[in-house]
């Protein structure tokens, strides 16, 4: 996690206290603001930064299914993506690919949907189908969100 406070940290932390108490805490993870919007389009377009945050499991994590990524899966959170992502990560931690979207997980899901979709992705088990609901607390967040990214296009 970050040293300072990021917008989405509580957010990102109610996803995290979720999985660890289903017995699946990523083996590590991180919140930034840093990293270039590649969303954004025309005369802002890679001027400005967006909110991320990564989850990584190791490939010796106890919930990846035998065989399945052998080096680990990483879960991707950025807005203002409309959904989380994901990826295999490869033998130095670099991503295998391009993150692919998780249409069951939109950017503000419950905790608990993530819960069972990240159970799924890592035993290599096909993910549940259908947008898992949002998160009741997201209102305040996203507000916070909205002031951050209002600051950050302003500078």
């Amino acid at each position: 996690m970050s040293i300072r406070t990021l917008p989405h940290d509580p957010y990102i932390q109610a996803v995290v206290d979720a999985l660890t108490a289903a017995g699946l805490e990523p083996t590590e993870w991180e919140t930034d603001d840093t990293e270039t919007d590649r969303y954004a389009s025309g005369p802002d377009a890679g001027l400005t930064t967006m909110l991320t945050a990564l989850l990584v499991w190791d490939g010796d994590h106890p919930a990846i299914g035998i065989g399945e990524y052998d080096h680990g899966v990483a879960l991707v959170w950025e807005h203002p993506a409309e959904q989380w992502q994901w990826a295999p990560r490869g033998e130095h931690g670099e991503l295998e690919r391009e993150p692919e979207f998780l249409p069951a997980l939109p950017l503000w899901a419950h905790p608990a949907g993530a819960v069972e979709v990240v159970r799924e992705l890592l035993a290599g088990r096909p993910l549940p189908e259908g947008e898992r609901i949002r998160w009741h607390e997201r209102a305040a967040v996203q507000d916070a969100v909205d002031a951050w990214a209002t600051e950050d296009s302003s500078e």
